[in-house]
């Protein structure tokens, strides 16, 4: 069997209320050119029946016991084909055009070996609530990488021999796995971001939680310390990694209110 052009990389566990959408989004568009590998984390709701009635081809599923987005993510890069990987959430979904859109942009600039795009934010209610627009070229998305991740996980796509040159998303991080891959991949491509919001990003309860939130910081402080050393940046950018280290002292609710205020 030939490769597909792209193959679409998603984990979900317990995702009945939005994975079927998330699903159609991408068998919907206009490349269609594609593998969607689905990894289900263990479910115990109606996700496994949901994803059994889907009867197209290009859909490929895999159960495993629950272990994390992170081995989710592992396993579905291990099957892939294609030579290029996007991401989706389960609770995200894709505009008909995305995969198109950056695959057209890949092969104009096979310097790029990472490419994101904008996102819609919307509530579960559907109502849109931001945007985010991440930096489009690679000199400012370099010079916020040690400071914020500059992409939209669910948005990109990036080149297979490069993720999987880098060893892929590093299963010791639960969570920020998509910040340490981007600052492995940094030294090996050029990045982008297209401005278009070419996915809608769903807010959904429990997606950002006190505990959450806390190992997000753990994890971005050891990414940040893991390429100082690496020599990626300057001694002084360990500055970065103390940041968020510092910042679990701050209660959650404040976290969000500094957040909301820095955006503005």
């Amino acid at each position: 069997m030939a490769a597909p052009a792209v193959s679409v990389l998603m984990g979900v566990r317990d995702g009945a209320p939005w994975v079927t959408g998330a699903i159609e989004s991408i068998l919907g568009q206009t490349l269609a050119d594609l593998e969607l590998v689905v990894v289900d984390d263990g479910s115990t709701d109606d996700t496994p029946e949901l994803l059994a009635r889907v009867r197209d081809p290009r859909l490929v599923v895999e159960r495993q016991a629950r272990d994390g987005l992170t081995p989710a993510l592992g396993r579905a890069l291990a099957r892939a084909r294609a030579p290029l990987v996007a991401r989706l959430d389960a609770d995200d979904v894709a505009r008909s055009d995305r995969l198109e859109r950056q695959r057209a942009f890949l092969a104009a600039h096979p310097e790029v070996g990472l490419l994101g795009t904008a996102a819609r934010v919307v509530d579960e209610a559907g109502r849109e609530v931001g945007t985010i627009r991440p930096p489009e070229d690679d000199a400012t998305i370099r010079r916020a990488l040690m400071r914020r991740n500059p992409f939209v996980h669910s948005s990109v796509m990036a080149r297979r021999s490069l993720v999987t040159q880098v060893g892929g998303y590093d299963p010791s991080f639960p969570v920020a796995q998509d910040y340490d891959l981007w600052l492995r991949l940094s030294p090996l491509t050029r990045m982008a971001n297209l401005p278009e919001a070419l996915v809608t990003r769903r807010l959904v309860a429990g997606r950002v939680t006190a505990e959450r939130d806390s190992a997000r910081l753990r994890s971005e402080a050891r990414a940040r310390w893991r390429a100082v050393r690496r020599g990626q940046f300057p001694p002084w950018c360990v500055v970065f990694a103390l940041r968020p280290a510092l910042a679990l002292a701050v209660p959650l609710p404040l976290r969000r209110a500094l957040r909301r205020a820095l955006a503005r």
